[in-house]
C-alpha cells in the first residue's frame, strides 16, 4: 500500500501490521482491539477526506506516522483523569489517546463544524464511551468542572494557549502543548501567570522531524 487512490477502500486489517511495528518501535503497550480501533479511524480518515478535505496528508501508511503515532507519543505523559484537546480539528490527538487510555475522560474541542462530524462519527464507529465532543472556540468553553490536563497539537502560539485556556484548567492542572519547532522567544513570551514544568523531546517512529511536548503549569509564586 505505498499508494493510494480514491476509489480504493483502506481496509484497518492492512494497516494493522505497520501500526503494530510503530507501537514496537515508540514501546507504548496497547491491546490488539486497541491497534484494530486506530486502524479502523485510518480507514475512516481517509474515506472522509475525498469529501470533506481533513488532513493534506492522503496515504494511509504516512497517516499512521503523522498522525496515529504523532499523537500516540504524548500517552505516557497523561497524569489526569479530566484531559481536554483544544483545536482538535479531525480528532488528533484527541481520539487517539482516548483510545489508549480508555480510563480517562477527554473533552475534544472545535470550532469547525465539519471536522467534529467526522469525530463525532469516530467515536460512535470506534465505541468511545469516554469522550465528549464540544464545539466553538475554546475561550468560550465553559465545562462542568476544571481539566487536570489541557492537550494540543499545532494549535496556536503558546502564549495564546495558555490565555485563551487557562480559565479552564485546574489549579495544580498543566498544558501539553505539541510543538514541531520549539523557538526561545515564544516560551519568553509566555505570561507571567504560569511557568514551565518541562520541555521533552518527542520520538515518532520513522518521522525525520523535530517533535516537542512543552508541559506548561500555572506559576502559584505571589
Amino acid at each position: 500500500m505505498g499508494r493510494t487512490l480514491s476509489n480504493v477502500e483502506v481496509r484497518p486489517g492492512d494497516l494493522l501490521p505497520r501500526l503494530v511495528d510503530l507501537m514496537g518501535q515508540s514501546g507504548i503497550e496497547c491491546e490488539q482491539e486497541q491497534l484494530l480501533r486506530l486502524c479502523t479511524l485510518v480507514a475512516m480518515l481517509c474515506k472522509w477526506n475525498q469529501a470533506l478535505n481533513l488532513t493534506a496528508v492522503r496515504d494511509p501508511m504516512q497517516m499512521l506516522v503523522l498522525h496515529v503515532m504523532d499523537s500516540a507519543v504524548v500517552s505516557p505523559h497523561l497524569r489526569s483523569e479530566v484531559v481536554a484537546d483544544v483545536g482538535t480539528g479531525a480528532g488528533f490527538p484527541g481520539l487517539v489517546l482516548a483510545t489508549l487510555n480508555p480510563s480517562r475522560q477527554f473533552t475534544l474541542v472545535d470550532s469547525v463544524a465539519k471536522k467534529l462530524s467526522f469525530v463525532r462519527s469516530a467515536v460512535v464507529e470506534l465505541g468511545l464511551g469516554n469522550v465528549t465532543l464540544a464545539q466553538g472556540r475554546c475561550e468560550s468553553l465553559r465545562p462542568p468542572e476544571p481539566f487536570g490536563e489541557i492537550v494540543s497539537r499545532a494549535f496556536a502560539p503558546l502564549r495564546r494557549i495558555v490565555e485563551w485556556c487557562l480559565p479552564l484548567l485546574a489549579d495544580n492542572g498543566r498544558f501539553l502543548c505539541m510543538k514541531a519547532r520549539l523557538e526561545d522567544d515564544e516560551i519568553k513570551d509566555l505570561p507571567l501567570s504560569v511557568k514551565i514544568g518541562g520541555i521533552v523531546r518527542l520520538e515518532v517512529p520513522d518521522l525525520n522531524a523535530e517533535r516537542n511536548l512543552v508541559i506548561i503549569q500555572r506559576d502559584t509564586k505571589e
